[in-house]
């Protein structure tokens, strides 16, 4: 039960940092967090310590503070996204079977779909578009054998989501975006895996790049 509750107080926390209603530089405190989100101290203090390792709560002036993003931060985030999704991207090439790549066409055609077709009801086609988005990269993963990466990438990607220029990026990005996921999709496909590395590597320079601009004019502002 004890670590049941205390993976919920995580859960609960992350989603909290996640969506803004803890904002980069609140502080925090197990007292605090326990009256508001309904756990005992002891699931709490184990959650903040869990993220705090996971990089999303920092200790500052005996403070625990949600951790503030910066370019420098997107920099290595992506770095490190660009080493491990590049790699899977080519991996996915070589070991895709015949049920990979059925399950991959499928994707592709619901893309093509996508960006073929109406965008009058923006939200629900930004939302599909996220959606789709998660699904090929865990497809990826899945044809790749390899979820260790996953879990890393997953990580990562909660990093800088959490900032709403992070799905700024996402949002103003999609059509280019599908553009650019088709691409990668149809290298795997045809097992041609240096064009598959060399386009994932370029689609998430492209998004970095993005992020870092716009956090260089807007950032304070989108706190």
């Amino acid at each position: 039960m004890k670590n049941s509750t205390s993976n919920d107080a995580y859960d609960r926390i992350l989603k909290a940092i996640i969506s803004s209603e803890l904002r980069p530089g609140d502080t925090v405190a197990e007292i605090q967090l326990a009256q508001k989100f309904g756990f005992g101290r002891t699931p709490v203090r184990e959650a903040i310590m869990r993220l705090e390792n996971e990089g999303f709560i920092v200790s500052l002036e005996r403070k625990k503070k949600i951790y503030i993003l910066f370019p420098k931060d997107i920099e290595e985030i992506f770095q490190i996204k660009q080493a491990i999704e590049s790699m899977v991207a080519s991996q996915a090439s070589e070991k895709a079977s015949p049920e990979n790549k059925k399950e991959l066409a499928d994707m592709l055609a619901e893309m093509r779909l996508l960006k073929n077709g109406e965008e009058s009801q923006r939200d629900a086609y930004v939302q599909r578009w996220l959606e789709l988005d998660t699904q090929f990269h865990n497809l990826l993963f899945k044809i790749a054998n390899n979820s260790r990466a996953g879990l890393i990438v997953n990580n990562l990607n909660l990093q800088f989501l959490r900032i709403k220029l992070g799905m700024l990026v996402l949002e103003e990005r999609v059509e280019k975006s599908v553009r650019e996921h088709l691409e990668i999709g149809e290298a795997i496909f045809e097992g041609r895996k240096e064009d598959a590395a060399r386009l994932m590597y370029t689609h998430l320079e492209t998004v970095k790049q993005t992020i870092i601009a716009l956090m260089n004019t807007f950032y304070h502002d989108s706190l």
